[in-house]
C-alpha cells in the first residue's frame, strides 16, 4: 500500500494556531459565604498571542499565550455589626435643664461593594502537547450513505487532527496592589449610603464608632496582609479559577476544535466537469512535527 502525505509549513502552522486560538473564550462566576462576609467573582476572558514550535521527541509547544479579562470583577458582601448611638439626654443648658432625649438611631446589615478589573491581563506561560488524529464521521451522515453520497450532500468522513495538551500552565492572576485602597474607597461609600439618612451628629457617631474602614473590613474576613494578594489567592486557590483556566484550554485544543482537518477520502483531482472528484481512502496518519512544520503521513488506498 503506497502512502501520502499532506504537510504545512511552519508559517501555515503558526497562522493555523491562530486561527483556532482566536475562538477560545470562558465564562466563570462562584461565591463563597463565610459567615461574616460573602466574597465571589464575575470573570470573562479570551486569549491573544501565542507561538507554537516543534519539540524535541515530536512534541509541540506554546508560548507566550495572553489571558485578556473581558471582564473580571470581585464582590464582598460584608455583615456590619449592628451601632447604635441616641437614646440618651442632650445634657444641661445653662440653667442646669436636660434637654430633650436624642432619639435612638441603629445601623448594621449586610453592605456590598464590587471592584472592577475588567481589562487587565494574565498569561499561559506553556503549553505543551502533542498531536493526535481521530477520526470524525459527520453525525448527519446515514448509515447506509455511501461515501459518494456523502460527497454530494456535504458532509464527508474526515480525519481531523487535535493539539493534544499533556499539561498547561496558567500564570497567577496579578491583583495590583491599589486593591487595598479601592476596596477601602468601596467600603467608605457602602456605608456612607447606609448612613445618608441619619442626621449629621448620628452619622459622625456612627463612623467614630465604626473606626478605620479596612480595619473593619480585615477583623471581618480575618485578613492579615494585603487585600491583594488575598484576592489573589481566593481566585486562584479557593475559587480554582487558574485550574478552570487551564481545564478549559486543554479541553479546546485537544476535543472540541481541531488544528486541522481533511476528508476521507482525499480528494486528489478536482472533479472539473465530472460528477465527483477523484478521492482515495487515507488510513493510519502518522502525525509529525519539527522547525519545518507539520506532516500527516497516511496509507492511501483500500
Amino acid at each position: 500500500m503506497s502512502r501520502a502525505t499532506v504537510a504545512a509549513s511552519a508559517n501555515t502552522f503558526q497562522q493555523m494556531f491562530h486561527s483556532l486560538r482566536q475562538n477560545f473564550a470562558l465564562a466563570k462566576s462562584d461565591e463563597v459565604d463565610r459567615g461574616s462576609f460573602s466574597a465571589g467573582y464575575e470573570a470573562a476572558l479570551h486569549l491573544e498571542k501565542g507561538a507554537i514550535a516543534s519539540s524535541p521527541g515530536n512534541y509541540v509547544e506554546v508560548t507566550g499565550l495572553d489571558v485578556v479579562w473581558d471582564t473580571l470583577t470581585c464582590g464582598l458582601w460584608l455583615e456590619m455589626p449592628g451601632i447604635c448611638v441616641g437614646g440618651w439626654s442632650a445634657g444641661p443648658d445653662s440653667l442646669d435643664r436636660c434637654g430633650a432625649p436624642l432619639p435612638r438611631l441603629c445601623t448594621g446589615g449586610a453592605i456590598r461593594s464590587e471592584a472592577d478589573l475588567s481589562g487587565r491581563g494574565s498569561g499561559i506561560s506553556g503549553v505543551r502537547a502533542n498531536l493526535a488524529a481521530k477520526y470524525y464521521i459527520d453525525p448527519a451522515r446515514t448509515a447506509g450513505e455511501t461515501d459518494r453520497d456523502a460527497e454530494f450532500n456535504g458532509h464527508p468522513n474526515k480525519w481531523r487532527i487535535f493539539l493534544n495538551p499533556l499539561w498547561v500552565h496558567a500564570d497567577p492572576i496579578e491583583i495590583p496592589a491599589s486593591m487595598d485602597g479601592m476596596v477601602e474607597s468601596l467600603l467608605k461609600r457602602a456605608i456612607d449610603e447606609r448612613l445618608e439618612l441619619l442626621p449629621r451628629w448620628a452619622r459622625d457617631l456612627m463612623w467614630a464608632l465604626i473606626g478605620p474602614v479596612m480595619d473593619l473590613f480585615k477583623s471581618l474576613t480575618g485578613i492579615s496582609g494585603s487585600v491583594s494578594r488575598w484576592f489573589s489567592n481566593l481566585l486562584g486557590n479557593e475559587f480554582h479559577l487558574l485550574e478552570s483556566i487551564e481545564t478549559a484550554v486543554a479541553d479546546y485544543f485537544a476535543n472540541r476544535n481541531p488544528i486541522y482537518e481533511f476528508e476521507d477520502p482525499y480528494p486528489i483531482l478536482a472533479g472539473s466537469g465530472g460528477p465527483i472528484p477523484v478521492k482515495i481512502p487515507m488510513r493510519d496518519p502518522a502525525l509529525g512535527m519539527d522547525s519545518s512544520g507539520m506532516m500527516v503521513g497516511a496509507h492511501a488506498g483500500t
